[in-house]
């Protein structure tokens, strides 16, 4: 019975990290035995890092060699990203005898499309306007709210400009200033939401709510059954919105690299 539970819970694990990834694919990437390696120069670690997708018979150290030349071509370090039920169960505990650290642990949490949708649509609208917005737009206003570098800005557009799958973009606007942003994603009955931010002088103002709850109606329309999305496990303030909306603790993922590779995290 456990078994069947712990193969039950892997799977569902691993399509939310497929849909995950579907939102977030890059043109720079490949597939090795088994793990996407992916080394776009962007700010997003998931762009930029190995994620494991099956096991493999290949010696350790050989697949390590080869994808560390990858990453060495292009400048960057090499980063693994593991999440619960990997695939691969002895990588982790391999990395860290390598000498890879652990870090950048991050919560991904869901809620039944049926359940939060309901809940979006009992609250009520805002002044706020929310604008759909295309990828250039979206990642420019997204650059601005976080302070990125334009580099990464461009990277971003790119990135979202070749999600094959559907995907709503929007923006919220008081008055003539964009104060926050938010992107659903929409992939065989699962609803991403991804790149939540509000303009940092108005948090706590009910931005990202507006956001979220619209996002939801949405999902709802698309007739997703799932929702999910990332949070970093210390964010309270993000956790206790989202749980507002029925959204619960589903899994984590995390990075590993060696030493002096987490400095540009």
């Amino acid at each position: 019975m456990q078994a069947d539970q712990d193969l039950h819970r892997a799977r569902r694990i691993a399509r939310i990290e497929e849909a995950a990834l579907n939102a977030t694919a890059v043109p720079e990437q490949q597939l090795y035995n088994g793990w996407l390696v992916r080394w776009a120069d962007s700010s997003a670690k998931r762009a930029r890092s190995v994620s494991v997708l099956a096991p493999c018979a290949l010696p350790l150290d050989e697949r390590l060699e080869y994808v560390a030349g990858i990453y060495a071509r292009h400048g960057l370090p090499l980063i693994f990203r593991l999440a619960d039920a990997c695939p691969d169960a002895a990588l982790e505990h391999a990395l860290a005898e390598r000498g890879f650290k652990p870090y950048g642990h991050t919560l991904v949490m869901s809620a039944s499309m049926g359940h939060a949708s309901d809940l979006a649509a009992c609250q009520e609208q805002d002044a706020r306007q929310l604008r759909p917005a295309d990828a250039q737009a979206f990642a420019a206003q997204v650059g601005l709210l976080k302070g990125s570098r334009a580099q990464y800005v461009a990277e971003h557009a790119r990135r979202l400009s070749s999600v094959a799958v559907p995907k709503q973009m929007l923006l919220a606007y008081d008055g003539h200033d964009c104060v926050g942003a938010a992107m659903g994603v929409f992939d065989g009955g699962l609803m991403g939401i991804f790149d939540v931010v509000s303009d940092a002088g108005r948090r706590r103002q009910g931005i990202a709510a507006q956001l979220l709850r619209e996002q939801l109606r949405e999902g709802g329309r698309q007739g997703a059954v799932q929702a999910y999305l990332q949070v970093e496990t210390g964010n309270q303030p993000a956790r206790a919105l989202y749980a507002r909306y029925g959204f619960t603790n589903h899994h984590q993922y995390w990075y590993m690299s060696l030493a002096g590779g987490q400095s540009d995290q």
